[in-house]
């Protein structure tokens, strides 16, 4: 049930006085008013809400909350926010502007870390499970049958892939424990099966720490899925692989191609001496090809590119679309979105909006996959002095992976600069910026 439908029976509050700050300030303050009105229209619109159905219960009149939605009146009333956020089911703190812009700036300049700081509260759990690996499992952990783990590990990894981190964060800390208790009880191939399961599990550390920028989260992560992976038998090479592809997300975003190179060529290293019979390994070379095209559009190597393309291709059309093996979403379908993502890499946008024409993702495809090619159109179209196009890429994201949308570096990068150009920004622009943190 709905906030709104669970706060339709109550008693209504007493009506307070019509008073609220016009709209007098600063330009920079005035798009902030204007920001976090259209974002009160949209709460209150996604509840199915009247304005005087929303008005009676906060305690003020529907021409009031009128104006405020259009940027006219300053929500300025903290006993107002708080009814507002209560009957929208959100944070009051949503609804705050600061009267001295500057301290917005000072507030806003640290949203990495403080906007997201319930979800960073809520993966502590999962950085204790990972640091402690070392130690013997909980004794007092009574894991359930491996297909039953499987299953979960599948979901966890399915929450991550959908950017729907916190539920994926609150089950994942449990399941490390049961799948650590299982590897000590298992025997045989059970027990190299359940080895690759940890190192799967593991790698959703990776995914929610790249995603609210916990560098250290995502180091342990990965650290985790190697050292699971040793003890896998023959889903150690293909696991090992996969680990240093994703290691070089940071140091991409680093902008340090030659540890990039280093990454990718030791994970190479751990399939020498695989064949067809060996879990994932044909995936993880295709994968890894996918990210060397990646790494070499960054140096402008455009040769590179289409080499790796072109042999990720060959591997592709022999696998055909795999996306839950390692989670990458390897096949045919990831090839064409790296000969995309690699063309904007190399800052090729023209060509790179020309290679996306008419794309179309398998049914069930990884929504954060869709979400990043979506991404990297944006950032191509803002480049191309495209501003409309550039945001209706980002909306697209968003309605799509809203999670990743909401903070990943490329897309708040990309609506900053969209801002900055702009001389006036649209109400959906600032309202996309105002979601994110970006005042």
């Amino acid at each position: 049930m709905t906030p709104a439908r669970l706060l339709a029976g109550r008693e209504r509050g007493p009506k307070l006085r019509d008073e609220g700050s016009e709209v007098t300030d600063s330009t920079a303050r005035g798009d902030d008013v204007r920001a976090l009105g259209l974002k009160l229209n949209r709460l209150r619109e996604e509840q199915h809400m009247s304005l005087r159905q929303v008005a009676e219960q906060a305690g003020i009149s529907a021409g009031h909350l009128s104006r405020i939605e259009r940027g006219e009146r300053v929500l300025d009333r903290v006993t107002v926010r708080v009814r507002l956020a209560e009957i929208l089911g959100v944070s009051p703190d949503d609804f705050a502007v600061e009267r001295n812009h500057a301290s917005t700036n000072a507030r806003t300049s640290q949203v990495g870390t403080t906007r997201y700081e319930p979800l960073q509260e809520l993966v502590k759990p999962i950085s204790a499970a990972l640091d402690l690996f070392d130690l013997p499992p909980d004794e007092s952990v009574i894991p359930r049958p491996l297909p039953a783990l499987g299953a979960h590990v599948r979901r966890v990894n399915q929450l991550a892939q959908a950017a729907r981190y916190k539920p994926m964060v609150r089950e994942l800390p449990g399941l490390l424990s049961e799948l650590h208790a299982a590897t000590q009880l298992l025997t045989g191939n059970d027990q190299q099966r359940v080895w690759a399961l940890l190192a799967e599990a593991a790698r959703c550390g990776h995914s929610v720490g790249i995603a609210i920028g916990a560098n250290d989260l995502s180091v342990h992560a990965l650290q985790h899925v190697d050292w699971a992976a040793t003890h896998a038998g023959d889903w150690s090479p293909g696991w090992r692989a996969a680990r240093e592809y994703l290691r070089v997300t940071a140091y991409m975003r680093a902008r340090d191609y030659e540890a990039c190179w280093r990454l990718n060529a030791a994970g190479v290293a751990h399939l020498d001496g695989t064949d067809s019979d060996t879990p994932g390994a044909l995936i993880a070379r295709g994968q890894l090809h996918l990210g060397a095209s990646t790494i070499a559009g960054y140096v402008g190597d455009l040769d590179a590119v289409a080499r790796h393309i072109t042999e990720a291709g060959r591997i592709a059309a022999i696998t055909g679309e795999q996306p839950e093996r390692f989670w990458f979403g390897f096949g045919p379908t990831n090839v064409r979105v790296h000969r995309v993502t690699a063309l904007v890499a190399a800052q090729e946008d023209a060509r790179a909006v020309e290679a996306a024409k008419g794309m179309r993702f398998p049914s069930g495809w990884l929504p954060t996959r869709i979400g990043h090619f979506h991404l990297d159109l944006a950032r191509a179209w803002q480049r191309l002095g495209k501003p409309d196009e550039a945001l209706e890429a980002l909306l697209t994201a968003r309605r799509i992976a809203p999670g990743q949308a909401r903070r990943h570096p490329l897309a708040r990068d990309t609506v900053a600069r969209l801002r900055r150009s702009a001389r006036r920004p649209s109400s959906a622009l600032l309202e996309y910026a105002a979601w994110i943190g970006l005042q």
